[in-house]
């Protein structure tokens, strides 16, 4: 069975959507804990006004109206009251309000004797019960208010009409002008509740991309800080670099000093971005942790254990098919080096002859199968003092120049042969420059580039 992929953006929207429509419908609970005590004082108020005092006789009581507003007026305030207390927000104190409120306007229509003007109260109380933005609040309210007529015009036509005897169809007339506002006023809560997802659809949008953005600046800068910060290697003066494509990419160099010399690593994980470069942190700590359990290992041995330990993560537990081309060279100093690996080829400046030489690499890629140590192919060489030994990714290569063309590796050995008595660090920089540093960039791109001295200790010539 498959399961949907969450969407971050769909989840964060409907949280935001949720969080604001429940805010406001604790608001209008408020509002209306505030209208219900409001209207309670204003009954009691009323009935004191136009009825205070009723005679029987010779004997002056209280008149029922005032009876009405102080104990039916309490009655129906504190249901909701005590609901919008207890549970602010629930759907049945919203519906427990709907109703109280009608039911309010039916208690003033007959304080003031059915007055025309008093039916008003209806309408506002309804247009009240929008600010919920629900629609369905209205339903009960509208379902109160149609009754409360038709009852009364029944039985005590004038509380609601001011007269003794109305048309048989007053009460539809007064539920029709109801019904007229409730379309506009249901329209404009459905339009509201739309307008509410929108804005929360919006904004989900901007803190999700934003919330990416910070990742990936996160993610490159973990990546940018596990590059060796210190090159100091003895008889080698080193100089490297890497360009993402992106924020955070898949190119990889490392630089480990061990008694006697150092290991040198580049390589290049299919493909560029965020996953690219998590599978590149993946290498990178493998390989160290291999480095400082046995520095004085084969080349080839570190090679393979790598490679295993990066199969089993990447393919089988990620589930992910990304290989790695990776070259592995150990220097020892006195210039001797060892090569495992399949990457780009090896550019040598040859100091003595004055001429680039090209060492090819021919392994097989890391991550491709789960042993390859059939698959070795271990070389060795040598560096002569004042030799430089360049190591790229192709990004460097690859790339396109200003004129649209492919930089290739005879530009990377014209750059060696017109910079070679500069500091590594300018055949660095005009690597970059030759692959366009400052535009756009298809894939990463890294380059090492380091000059033999000579051995510690040894007299310079």
């Amino acid at each position: 069975m498959t399961t949907a992929r969450p969407d971050p953006i769909a989840d964060r929207a409907e949280a935001l959507f949720r969080e604001r429509y429940d805010a406001n419908l604790r608001r209008t609970d408020r509002l209306f804990a505030a209208l219900m005590i409001l209207q309670w004082a204003a009954a009691i108020a009323i009935a004191l006004w136009l009825s205070p005092y009723t005679w029987e006789g010779k004997v002056k009581t209280v008149h029922v109206h005032v009876k009405i507003a102080i104990y039916l007026g309490g009655a129906l305030s504190a249901v909701p009251l005590v609901l919008i207390w207890r549970r602010p927000g629930w759907v049945i104190t919203r519906h427990a309000v709907a109703v109280a409120q009608v039911l309010w306007s039916a208690v003033l229509i007959h304080l003031s004797g059915g007055r025309i003007e008093t039916h008003f109260h209806v309408f506002g109380s309804l247009a009240f019960l929008a600010f919920y933005r629900d629609w369905k609040v209205i339903i009960p309210a509208t379902i109160v208010v149609a009754a409360d007529h038709l009852v009364r015009q029944l039985y005590w036509p004038e509380s609601v009409y001011g007269v003794t005897d109305p048309e048989w169809w007053r009460f539809l007339e007064h539920a029709g002008w109801v019904l007229f506002e409730d379309v506009f006023l249901i329209s404009a809560c459905l339009a509201s509740v739309r307008e509410m997802r929108l804005i929360a659809s919006q904004q989900a949008m901007v803190e999700v991309t934003e919330g990416k953005a910070k990742e990936m600046e996160i993610a490159a800068n973990i990546q940018t800080s596990i590059l060796p910060r210190d090159l100091d290697v003895p008889g080698l003066e080193t100089s490297a670099r890497m360009q993402p494509a992106e924020l955070v990419g898949g190119d990889y160099y490392d630089v480990l000093p061990v008694p006697g010399g150092c290991w040198i690593a580049i390589g290049d994980v299919a493909g560029h971005g965020v996953r690219a470069g998590l599978t590149m942190l993946q290498a990178q700590a493998g390989l160290a942790a291999l480095v400082r359990h046995d520095p004085d290992a084969r080349p080839q041995a570190l090679w393979a254990s790598l490679n295993r330990t990066y199969f089993d993560n990447v393919r089988r537990r990620l589930r992910h098919d990304e290989h790695m081309t990776f070259s592995l060279l150990r220097y020892h100093d006195d210039g001797r080096f060892e090569m495992v690996g399949a990457h780009e080829e090896l550019v040598i400046w040859r100091a003595a002859r004055r001429e680039s030489e090209i060492i090819p690499v021919a392994a097989t890629w890391v991550g491709l199968a789960p042993d390859i140590r059939p698959l070795k192919d271990e070389r060795t060489f040598r560096l002569d003092p004042g030799d430089i030994l360049v190591l790229y990714t192709d990004g460097i290569i690859e790339s396109r120049d200003a004129a649209g063309n492919q930089v290739g590796l005879d530009a990377v050995c014209e750059v060696v042969r017109r910079k070679h008595d500069r500091p590594v660090s300018d055949i660095r920089d005009a690597l970059f420059a030759l692959s366009g540093i400052d535009r756009p960039r298809d894939d990463d791109a890294s380059a090492v580039v380091l000059r033999y001295r000579r051995r510690a200790g040894e007299a310079a010539a």
